[in-house]
């Protein structure tokens, strides 16, 4: 019988209203009680609760090491881990826990739901006992999902592809540049050639984050006078258009300077959550390429903006930054 750890952070999956009419977090009880069917699976489960559930809105990079720190810790004594979480901001924990988790060969698959599970139409029932199948998943005695996976309303995406896509559908999660990895329907569909497996022979945690990491998204007449430059800017995600577009105003090119002067590197990523950055396609992103701007690629704003915060805590190497960033470390871009 597998054995498998689950995680519980908070999120609209647990939650009930208060008594202002609100909805809040409540204990894992409280979840447990609202599904019995918990009882019929074939694994041997145990919980793990944060001193307090949280709201997705109040996570942050210390909540991600927390979490880290803790399936690192029980990696050897489970066959994989489920962490329930908040929907908002899943796809940056998703993110953050694929880089920090370096090496990983057991699933780690995060979930949640749309309704809290007390309520009649809730779809928290079925993403959490898919969630936890999928990571009780193995095929003689070794793990079939060996990432940080998302799972939602039937499919699982890689967690650093993912994004959230809608705030009142049950379909709230999408992978616009990557593939579902499985499907789970009358059977569970698992699209091995998509699996990611890493290199790396041994488990390693890498949990810092820096916040010298800022991010600016062009919109039209955005006054780039009035823009300031922060000292301790290192990193800049540019939220650009289309495949990395940005305007040649005699403005913006002194805005890119300053930047320059500041010794701030600058990441080019765009607004479009399909598809990717491509530097001389148009030559409205001629402007960037003088000033050595950086590639996202076809990652996702949430994996872009986590792996820079992160590649920066690790190393003051700008240069070694650029080299990493630009590099998959855990599937998250097309190389």
């Amino acid at each position: 019988m597998r054995k498998i750890c689950l995680i519980y952070t908070g999120g609209t999956i647990g939650m009930r209203q208060n008594v202002n009419g609100k909805l809040a977090p409540v204990d894992f009880e409280e979840l447990r009680k609202n599904i019995p069917a918990l009882r019929l699976l074939p694994i041997e489960l145990e919980v793990k609760t944060m001193d307090r559930p949280l709201d997705s809105s109040e996570m942050d990079p210390t909540v991600w090491a927390d979490l880290a720190t803790e399936i690192y810790g029980l990696h050897d004594l489970f066959d994989g881990f489920v962490v329930l979480h908040g929907t908002d901001t899943m796809a940056f924990t998703a993110s953050a826990l694929s880089f920090m988790l370096r090496g990983l060969k057991k699933p780690v698959i995060i979930t949640g739901s749309q309704l809290p599970v007390g309520v009649l139409r809730t779809d928290a029932v079925e993403n959490l006992l898919s969630a936890l199948e999928f990571a009780a998943m193995e095929e003689s005695g070794t793990a079939v999902i060996q990432e940080v996976c998302i799972y939602f309303e039937y499919k699982l995406y890689r967690g650093n592809r993912s994004y959230k896509r809608s705030s009142n559908e049950f379909n709230a999660f999408s992978s616009p540049n990557f593939p579902s990895l499985a499907e789970s329907g009358v059977r569970m569909t698992v699209h091995k050639e998509l699996l990611w497996r890493s290199s790396k022979t041994k488990l390693e945690l890498h949990k810092g984050f820096s916040n010298d990491v800022g991010v600016v998204t062009l919109y039209p007449g955005l006054n780039f006078n009035a823009l300031q430059v922060q000292p301790n800017w290192r990193i800049l995600l540019l939220r650009t258009f289309g495949a990395g577009n940005a305007p040649n105003s005699p403005d913006f090119i002194e805005f890119l300077s300053r930047c320059s002067d500041n010794g701030t590197v600058i990441v080019n990523t765009s607004q479009c959550v399909s598809g990717a950055v491509v530097h001389g396609l148009y030559d409205s992103s001629s402007a960037l390429e003088r000033f050595n701007v950086l590639s996202a690629k076809d990652m996702t704003f949430e994996s872009a903006l986590v792996k820079a915060m992160l590649l920066l805590s690790e190393s003051e190497d700008l240069r070694e930054f650029g080299i990493k960033f630009s590099s998959s470390l855990a599937g998250e871009l097309t190389e």
